[in-house]
């Protein structure tokens, strides 16, 4: 399988595809605050997913997840009555969007 680079306006179709929470990741920065900065980093976004891509290799400190608990109902007491939810990093969402769309590409063909 072979990778196609990504381009600018699929980074930003990415980008502004993602929630605008103002929930964060281990990195502390909200989705709302990547999408107005946007036009200033879009061009190294771009060129560190092809890298990445390229090289093979996703980055390590996107491998990091916080890990929250939402409660779901019933008793505060009973462990069953949570579940985990991870909050990823939105720059680990964008690279991994960028992949799904070239792995569902290779699948469909």
């Amino acid at each position: 399988m072979a990778l196609e680079p990504v381009s600018e306006a699929e980074i930003t179709r990415v980008v502004n595809g993602l929630t605008g929470s103002s929930s964060s990741g281990p990195d502390r920065i909200p989705t709302k605050v990547v999408k107005f900065i946007l036009p200033v980093i879009l061009s190294v976004l771009t060129r560190l997913v092809n890298l990445s891509f390229e090289n093979g290799i996703f980055p390590c400190a996107l491998k990091c997840a916080c890990v929250i608990t939402l409660f779901k109902g019933g008793s505060r007491n009973d462990p069953v009555n949570y579940r985990p939810i991870s909050l990823l990093s939105v720059f680990s969402k964008n690279f991994e969007k960028a992949m799904l769309c070239r792995l569902l590409d290779f699948l469909d063909s």
